[in-house]
């Protein structure tokens, strides 16, 4: 008998597990739109007012935005190289950011085609722009987390305690 309640506390254990897994992409998503949004938020003063240029404006507006700053970093390397195209080293940086989807990777890929290619106050208006695209599709992903990132543990959950009864 204390074998199957072991097995049963596992079995439970694992799905709760699971579950969480599970939902951590809808977490994930979130977080990282919000992060390019504090970055656009952020390009903003260094671009317009300071006017820098990209390759010092990136690394200062991404400090403390652990989840990009890697990539951002790694960009930002890349840009030295003489043959460099700041689209394509941006494109190449969204594929290897975590959680985002197909959709954001769309938004901010246009975006990133447009950074640094044009003056400052075209380049304040694309800021906003994206900034205000990148708020629709947080609230998108909001909704998507309560609904389907909550969903599946409850599923998952439900799942295990069912293989628990059945082992029982």
């Amino acid at each position: 008998m204390a074998l199957k309640l072991a097995a049963a506390l596992l079995v439970v254990v694992a799905a709760v597990g699971l579950g969480r897994l599970a939902s951590r992409p809808f977490r994930m998503r979130v977080l990282t739109l919000e992060a390019f949004q504090r970055l656009a938020r952020r390009l903003d003063p260094f671009i317009v007012i300071k006017q820098m240029p990209l390759a010092s404006a990136l690394p200062e507006a991404s400090r403390g935005l652990g989840l990009i700053a890697p990539a951002v970093t790694q960009l930002v390397g890349n840009l030295g190289h003489p043959d460099a195209d700041v689209g394509e080293l941006w494109s190449a940086m969204l594929e290897r950011v975590p959680g985002l989807w197909d959709e954001d990777r769309a938004l901010l890929r246009d975006f990133g085609r447009v950074l640094g290619r044009t003056d400052a106050l075209a380049q304040r208006s694309e800021l906003q722009a994206v900034q205000a695209e990148l708020s629709r599709l947080i609230e998108e992903a909001r909704r998507k987390e309560a609904q389907d990132g909550r969903l599946y543990p409850a599923l998952v959950g439900a799942l295990g305690v069912m293989v628990v009864i059945l082992m029982l």
